[in-house]
């Protein structure tokens, strides 16, 4: 396993969810690399090495790690990309990890391709539930194990139930965040809603504040695959400057976590904007091709948030941007509506 280190000691990784019948996914107990710290359950997966795609170090870390070739057409995904911090003392700074599933019958792994330093790593080995793993006292990574089992769920919030709006950028760093509650929804999505001068936003550098108007947030129906999902979170607004604002974003997330409902995705900079007065136009395209190279964007995702600004706009200047045709409903539906509770 040759690790690919970027500037600043971040590790790309592939991770793959192995998952059986039951929705049981084989996790490895693993040492961590940093002194004094105890052994925490992993998904499989590893370092991706130089020249290789993530699918591609993904189906080499299950052959090496468990003995098993999946199809590659098997492989769903990606589903999910994370960049965390490690603790203090680990070889890297930060792992960025690209997650896919891999749906398959129970199998006992086989460790005899596993290299010297994943034998000494892998401590034990085991199918585990999500319920199995809420009332464990054995350490799992919260991400890699927890917020990844949570996407799998599928759930959706009922209707006014309280979500947490979570962004953040590619390299992991906190965006914006505020609380919501859940509308309704309909063939295009989840509707939330944000009853104007009672909801606080909060974004890092920037002392929190209150909103001004009522906003609806469009959250489209995301199937697991990431590249088959709808690459945009969508607001409308009454009385705003900007009657439509469209982040461009990795596919948005409702996932269901122990402290509640939150909201998750990764805010890609490009924004289509649509003003009353004046014609819809593609924001900030100096602040994406800022951080496609500073935070390493792959081509992947690089090309989908531009195609997708492109779609969105040409959309918007059509009077056919998501949630058009039914906003005024839920505008009217979120009128009736207090604080989130």
């Amino acid at each position: 396993m040759t690790d690919d280190a970027r500037p600043g000691g971040i590790r790309r990784s592939a991770r793959v969810v192995c998952v059986d019948d039951d929705g049981a996914a084989l996790l490895l107990l693993h040492h961590w690399s940093a002194p004094g710290l105890p052994p925490r359950w992993l998904t499989i997966g590893g370092g991706i090495e130089q020249g290789e795609s993530e699918r591609e170090a993904a189906l080499r870390e299950l052959l090496e790690e468990t003995g098993r070739a999946a199809p590659p057409d098997e492989l769903l995904g990606p589903v999910r990309h994370l960049r965390q911090p490690t603790p203090p003392g680990h070889r890297y700074d930060a792992l960025d990890m690209t997650t896919f599933v891999w749906r398959t019958p129970r199998f006992e792994a086989d460790a005899s391709g596993r290299e010297p330093g994943e034998l000494a790593s892998i401590v034990d080995e085991r199918w585990w539930r999500a319920d199995q793993i809420a009332t464990s006292d054995d350490a799992f990574d919260r991400e890699d194990v927890a917020g990844t089992l949570a996407l799998l769920d599928g759930a959706s919030p009922p209707a006014g139930a309280r979500v947490r709006v979570r962004a953040s950028k590619w390299d992991g760093t906190r965006h914006w965040e505020h609380d919501a509650v859940v509308l309704g929804s309909d063939a295009e999505g989840v509707w939330l809603g944000a009853p104007g001068d009672s909801t606080t936003y909060w974004r890092p550098g920037l002392e929190a504040f209150s909103g001004v108007e009522p906003m609806l947030t469009l959250v489209p129906h995301r199937p697991l695959a990431m590249l088959e999902g709808t690459w945009a979170l969508v607001h409308w607004f009454t009385g705003s400057p900007a009657e439509l604002y469209i982040d461009v974003a990795t596919p948005p997330a409702l996932i269901r976590r122990a402290d509640g409902w939150v909201l998750e995705y990764t805010d890609l900079d490009l924004d289509v904007v649509r003003d009353p007065a004046s014609a819809a136009r593609i924001d900030d395209e100096d602040e994406f091709a800022l951080h496609a190279e500073r935070m390493g964007y792959p081509a992947w995702v690089h090309e989908r948030a531009q195609t997708t600004a492109a779609a969105l706009l040409l959309a918007a200047q059509r009077g056919a941007a998501p949630g058009e045709a039914s906003r005024a409903h839920w505008m009217t539906v979120l009128g009736t509506r207090l604080d989130p509770a």
